[in-house]
Formats: C-alpha cells, structure tokens, sequence
C-alpha cells in the first residue's frame, strides 16, 4: 500500500475563524506561535514511493515427489549440495510398482495365449473361448483400470494426457468385445454354421482388446518404475525432505522401516500415511532406508542465482508500478539494511489476497541485487519500496505545507505581507517529505509548513 502522504485536509471557515482570532491574541501576548512554521519554496529532487509486502523467493524451483510408495533405496547428493540438471538425486525402490509390473505382463502372456484358438476354430469350443476371455475380461480388466486410473495423478502432464487417451480406448474396446461375444453367442446358438465367422471376429477383438490394455498397464508401471530414479530438474542447491515425524493423530507407531514394505503400506493405509516416512509433522531429512508415500517431496532444487521478492500491491497503487522501475528492500531478518531491487514482473489479473481495507491486490516481481552485506535466503519477509515517480531539481514544498481542498485540489498557504493567503497548487510527485509543485508556486515564496491546519485564508500570520 501507497505510504500516507503529508497532506492535511483544511480546516472549515466556521471553526477556522474564531481559532484564528484567539491564535493572533497568543501571538501578540506571547511573541511568536511555536505551533507554526513557515519556509520558503526550493528545488529539490521527489522520489514517490509505492510501499508493499513481499518475501524471498527463488528464481526458480522444484519438488521431487515419490510416484508411489516406496523406500529410498539411496541419496546420491548431500543436503544444501550445488546440482546440475540432469543430476542423479536419489533412486527409490517399490514392491509395489514391482508388482504392478509383473501383474501386467502375466496379463499381457494370458492375453497373447489366446490367439491361438482364433484360426479355424470349431464353433463348440470358439463358445467355451469366448467364456474364457469373458471371464478374464471380468475378473482382471476392472481391477487393471482402477489401478491406472490411480495412477494416473502421479505422472507428468504430458504423460498424464497421453496415456489417459489410450486407456479410455482400452475402456471402450473391453466394453465393444464383451457386447460383440455375447452378441455372437447368443446367434450361435440358432446359426452355428452361419455364425462362426462372427464368432471368430468376436474372440479376436476380445483377445486384442485384452491384449492393449495388458500393454497399456505394463507401459503405465515401466513408466512409474523410471520415475522411482530421480534427477533433477534444474540446476541449484537441492534440499532434502523431511522424514514424518509421525505427529498429528495423537497415537504413537513403532519404527516401520524394519518390516517388508507391503506392510509398512498397510501401516500407512490403516493410518492415513502417518507411520514413518508419511506426511505427518516434519522430521529430520531423509536419508537411506527412509520410506515415503505416493507424492511424499523427497527432495526440492532451489536456483539461488537470481532471488525474487514476491509483494502485493494495492490496487489504488498498481497503476504506477512499471517494469524496470527501481526499488528499495528491507528485510525484516536485517535491520537496517537495505537492498536494491529492480521491477521484473507487474502481473496483469489480481491474486487471490485481499489488502488491509479488503480491495484486491496485484503481485509484483522484484529481482534483488546483487551487492556486499547479509545474504537473503528464500523465504525471508520483505518491505518494499518502490521508486514510481522522480522530479529532479523541481520546485518542492514540505508533505505538511500541503492541505486539501474539496474536489481533490490541493493548496498550500503562501505568507504575503503579513498575512497568510491560500493558493491553489498542482502536484507533480508526492514524495515521503516534500511534494514536486508543477505549477500555483514561485520559487522563494513562504509556505506555511506547521500549523496550516489550523489557519484561515487571509488571517495574520502567527508564527512572526
């Protein structure tokens, strides 16, 4: 939020006329007001600011999260380590993608048995075939596509997308053979030589709709099982996740990580993945052996090289900030130091926090400096202040020489002859302490700087 300017609203003429009066008795009893001051217009150089609240961030990072429930087989970096893309971070094992994988080659060597009693195959036993299939498609294919539609979250989106696509073909191809086989068993029934062909086609399509879901399920599993070895992104400094703590259901669990995975898995389901290695209260980093849940971050890459403060501006305020512009930033972890920044980013559709009097506000982007002094590290909270406008050697007043006038129009009081005259003026940049005037003011002239509030256009001047 814009910082408060010096400016004060004029005092009623009803109010100001009698306080007028009592001020000149003091001034003659007493020599001159302490109450008010007077000096004269000057050039100067007004920076205005746009002050808001922001923190540290990265240029840029990113999570490694498990796949699936797994152990972490080995670390291949140490915490707070320099990495490249690219890099090996940390391989995991699962007995669970593991047998994601057998189940769905067994598929796929079931499926492909099946194509043997497709050529010339007698309509008795074609009968007794598609029974078979039938029930292979029962009991196995609902349990395949639950499984990879549950898996399904843990890829890329790009991945995600394609093999969503594929599945939802193997879905309609399972429910097009199952309604073709019983089609055709029911005509064969009246029609044995005339619908043995369709018979034929029917176990066909039912063996090569089993078959491309058998694959589908083994490309699924072989792609989650690359994912179990992970590298990093991007280059940066890699920090460790942390281990669960097994904090927050109240109920203490034994050390998991001595029994055999399948059960730590059921440990976790029974519990809500608070045993060890689950998403509980934050423990110490992960290290070897450690296991961790489906979507657990086992590590994240930091890129420190460039740091970011993250602010919101209000927006009575955004329509001044610009890219480019220069900023000043304080840290709350640094009293009084200060750091310079620049504006890289204004974005253009608000964010979702609200500012102190419930307007919305706009995320601004700033890139820190690089200099000498303390080191900021991500996360830090920040104050900072934005140059958006800048006269230089213009013709200034005092922020408190400033009153305001109904309409907005603002007015300082200028000393003339012994008596104080309000005149009309126009700000160009309204600075913390002094104000640009663009136009009302002449340079030398006597403004009234303490007390124009309580002044009255054409009173005697108080304060000599």
């Amino acid at each position: 939020m814009r910082r408060r300017r010096g400016w004060v609203r004029l005092a009623p003429a009803a109010v100001a006329g009698p306080l007028a009066a009592m001020l000149v008795l003091a001034a003659c009893g007493g020599g001159p007001d302490k109450r008010f001051a007077a000096e004269p217009a000057r050039t100067a150089d007004v920076v205005e600011r746009v002050s808001a609240p922001g923190s540290v961030q990265a240029a840029a990072q990113s999570d490694l999260r498990a796949p699936a429930a797994a152990k972490l087989a080995s670390l291949g970096v140490r915490d707070g380590q320099r990495v490249r893309a690219g890099q090996l971070v940390a391989r995991l094992s699962s007995t669970q993608v593991d047998q994601q994988i057998r189940q769905a080659r067994s598929a796929l060597a079931s499926a492909s048995s099946l194509d043997g009693l497709v050529p010339s195959v007698p309509v008795a036993p074609a009968i007794e075939a598609i029974d078979q299939v039938q029930q292979q498609l029962g009991t196995t294919s609902d349990a395949l596509l639950k499984a990879m539609r549950a898996s399904l979250p843990m890829l890329p989106e790009a991945q995600r997308r394609q093999l969503s696509g594929r599945l939802d073909q193997a879905e309609r191809q399972i429910a097009e053979a199952r309604e073709r086989a019983a089609t055709a068993a029911a005509l064969a029934v009246g029609a044995v030589d005339q619908q043995s062909n369709a018979l034929r086609g029917a176990l066909s399509a039912a063996t090569a709709a089993q078959r491309g879901q058998a694959q589908l399920a083994l490309d699924l599993a072989t792609q989650q099982k690359a994912q179990l070895t992970m590298r990093a992104p991007i280059s940066g400094t890699v920090q460790l996740g942390r281990a669960s703590s097994g904090g927050g259901s109240g109920v203490q669990l034994p050390d998991l990580s001595q029994l055999p995975e399948s059960a730590q898995q059921a440990v976790q389901g029974l519990t809500g993945g608070s045993g060890a290695g689950g998403q509980g209260g934050a423990g110490p980093p992960l290290r070897a052996g450690d296991p961790v849940t489906a979507g657990q971050t086992v590590a994240t890459v930091y890129d420190v090289s460039n740091l970011q403060i993250a602010t919101e501006v209000d927006e009575t305020d955004i329509a001044l900030v610009k890219n480019g512009q220069g900023a000043d930033v304080e840290l709350d972890a640094f009293p009084g130091a200060s750091f310079a920044a620049r504006v890289g980013r204004v974005a253009v559709a608000p964010s979702s926090a609200q500012s102190a009097a419930g307007g919305v506000t706009y995320e601004v982007d700033l890139v820190l400096r690089h200099g000498d002094g303390p080191t900021p590290r991500v996360g830090m909270t920040a104050t900072a202040d934005i140059q958006v406008r800048r006269a230089s050697s213009s013709l200034s007043v005092p922020g408190s020489a400033l009153v305001g006038r109904d309409g907005g129009q603002q007015a300082v009081f200028v000393i003339e002859g012994g008596k104080v005259r309000l005149r009309n003026v126009r700000v160009a940049v309204a600075g913390d302490d002094r104000a640009a005037i663009a136009s009302g003011l002449r340079p030398g002239e006597r403004v009234v700087s303490r007390g124009a509030e309580r002044l009255h256009d054409g009173e005697t001047w108080p304060g000599s």
